[in-house]
């Protein structure tokens, strides 16, 4: 049984290329003097989903003395948009140095459904992962590196779907995250997790989800919001069925303050 990292990361904003939903979208959200919110796409809220991304990325950004950062990544359920799970944290930078971070994490969601056999099958045979944040809270700051770090807690599970319902082919996975901030702007958040499960002779699944949010190029006013995953069901009867899916493709622009 081979065994497949599942990276976690997170960030926002936008020049966006949604590989798997065939259009791409360019823009950059104007911030204010003082502490500017923002959200992307335009007006969605944790209570919002976009119609057509399977995220909300919601902030505030405030490039006093000091530059604050703050911002919310929720993965809408896909079955249920009331229901969310949060990638979240604070960063205090002072002249590029970091001061403070905090994680904020919460609630379950299932955003990734894949209909495995569509051309034959279509939405009879699914493959949905559900995820779950817990912990986090102030981070831990390193006097050598001048930098902090934030852990917090993964669960979930991914499931197979027979037309519709829940099947008993279910493989749990838990593992531990990490948020950072250090010198020269580098924030990002990331939870890697090793998960294979099953069998041969019954189902066996390598599965690799990865939602990643991050600084670009040391750029409080850049991120990178990468979903997507790729993962192989294999039996002894039917042989291996690979299937790799981008559900999201995003830099994230922010202009600074007029």
């Amino acid at each position: 049984m081979r065994c497949i990292n599942i990276p976690f990361i997170i960030a926002a904003f936008v020049v966006a290329e949604m590989v798997d939903y065939g259009f791409a979208d360019e823009g950059f959200l104007d911030l204010s003097a003082g502490p500017s919110h923002f959200s992307f796409p335009p007006n969605c809220s944790k209570t919002a989903k976009p119609k057509d991304k399977p995220f909300c990325a919601t902030g505030e950004v405030d490039l006093g003395l000091k530059w604050l950062v703050n911002i919310d990544i929720y993965l809408f359920d896909a079955f249920d948009p009331s229901k969310t799970v949060l990638f979240g944290f604070n960063a205090t930078i002072n002249e590029g140095i970091p001061e403070a971070l905090e994680v904020r994490t919460g609630g379950c969601a299932a955003p990734v459904v894949d209909d495995l056999i569509p051309k034959f099958l279509p939405h009879f045979y699914g493959m949905v992962v559900t995820v779950c944040t817990s912990g986090g809270g102030p981070g831990k700051y390193d006097p050598k590196t001048q930098s902090f770090s934030a852990p917090f807690n993964i669960s979930g599970d991914s499931a197979l779907y027979i037309n519709g319902m829940r099947s008993r082919f279910v493989f749990p996975f838990n593992g531990d995250g990490d948020s950072w901030v250090k010198p020269h702007f580098d924030v990002g958040l990331t939870a890697p997790i090793t998960f294979s499960a099953g069998g041969p002779k019954v189902l066996e699944i390598s599965l690799s989800y990865i939602n990643t949010i991050a600084t670009v190029n040391g750029s409080v006013l850049t991120w990178h919001l990468f979903n997507g995953m790729s993962f192989d069901i294999h039996s002894d009867i039917t042989g291996h069925h690979y299937h790799n899916r981008t559900f999201a493709n995003e830099t994230i622009q922010l202009q600074p303050p007029q």
